[in-house]
Formats: C-alpha cells, structure tokens, sequence
C-alpha cells in the first residue's frame, strides 16, 4: 500500500513542464521599475509586471512562488520588460511613460531622486504575443511575451499580432510544455534574494 504523504493535498505539482501565459491583451500591474545598463553599454529602462485582472492575475507572482519553493535561491521574477531609453528606443520609451501616464491619470516626473518609486502600483495594457526562437541544443520551442505597452483603454484597439514563427519551423509545440526563455527586449529574468518582503521585488 502507498500511503499519501503528510502535505500532498496542499504541495504543488511539480510536472517538468513550464506554464505559459496565453497570448492575447492583458490589465498588467507594475511591481518595480529601474534602469540598468545592458551588455552593450546602453541604458534601459526595465518594468517587473505582473497581470492585475481576469483570470490570469497574479500570474507571475504565482510562477515565482513555484520557483522560489522549488529553488529558493535560484528563483526569478519572468515579468520582465526592457526597452532602450536614448536614440531610436526614445520614441517608444515615451510611448511606455505615456501609456502608463493614461491609464492612471498622473503625470510622472522625471530627473528627481527616487521617482522609479511613483510608477510601482500603476497600471497598464499589455499585448502578448508567442515568438518561437531557436535554443542551443537546436530545438525551436515557443515562448508567450510582452510585446508592445499601451493604456489600458487602448486596448480595445490593439491587435494581438500573430505568431512570430522561424522560417520552415516545424509544427509549432505545445506552449505549455516550452521552456522559460528570456525576453526579445532584454536578456534574462531578473534574479530575486533572500529575504524579500511583500512590500516590493527588488531587481538586485
């Protein structure tokens, strides 16, 4: 006779196989904002969001508890969104800051102390799409992104655009089964330490 362990009913099941959110337009929530330098020495601006309505909310919060349970230090936040803030990324930075300004009715103030702290708590419309990439070991699974910020009344409009699939892909996988990937606009998830507090995710 097997006998059911103590805490089964409660455990999470851990399958092997990575959830995906499904494309489409979302009400996100900002859980921080800052800026860093990527690898190629050009400044980004980078949002950790999570979903904030229907019945995908929380969806990120609810991966990374998965995670952190699974591997306490390796867990890391997947709502991540980076975009260049100088030259030709200018343009869509302010499309960012303005999206966000709409949907929560303020206006943000730039070049003081601390205020990536005003756009905790604001929302935002997120379009997502699916994008297949091709891994190292030459496999092509898929993964769901962000793929463009609007106001969250603006997203009655925008479009969820279609996969964004390799040229002579195989039939595309199951998503449910793709592995996590970082993001088009960024290089990784971001790493979360020990000892966070409900009040924020700390990027560092």
């Amino acid at each position: 006779m097997i006998r059911k362990p103590k805490g089964y009913d409660e455990a999470p099941a851990y399958t092997g196989e990575s959830v995906q959110l499904p494309k489409g337009k979302y009400e996100c929530i900002i859980k921080q904002v800052a800026t860093q330098t990527a690898r190629n020495g050009e400044e980004q601006f980078v949002i950790l969001f999570d979903i904030d309505a229907g019945e995908q909310k929380g969806f990120f919060q609810k991966l990374y508890d998965a995670d952190r349970a699974q591997d306490p230090k390796g867990a890391k936040w997947r709502g991540v969104y980076k975009q260049f803030m100088d030259g030709r990324g200018t343009p869509w930075l302010k499309g960012i800051i303005t999206s966000i300004e709409r949907s929560n009715n303020f206006t943000f103030q730039w070049d003081r102390e601390g205020n990536e702290k005003m756009l905790q708590g604001k929302r935002f419309g997120g379009v997502f799409r699916r994008r297949q990439f091709e891994a190292s070991d030459g496999s092509r699974p898929i993964v769901t992104e962000l793929y463009r910020i609007r106001s969250v009344a603006g997203l009655k409009e925008a479009e969820v655009p279609e996969d964004d699939l390799l040229p002579e892909a195989p039939i595309a996988p199951d998503p449910a089964k793709a592995a996590p990937v970082p993001s088009a606009v960024g290089d990784g998830f971001m790493n979360i330490p020990d000892g966070v507090e409900d009040e924020g995710i700390p990027f560092l």
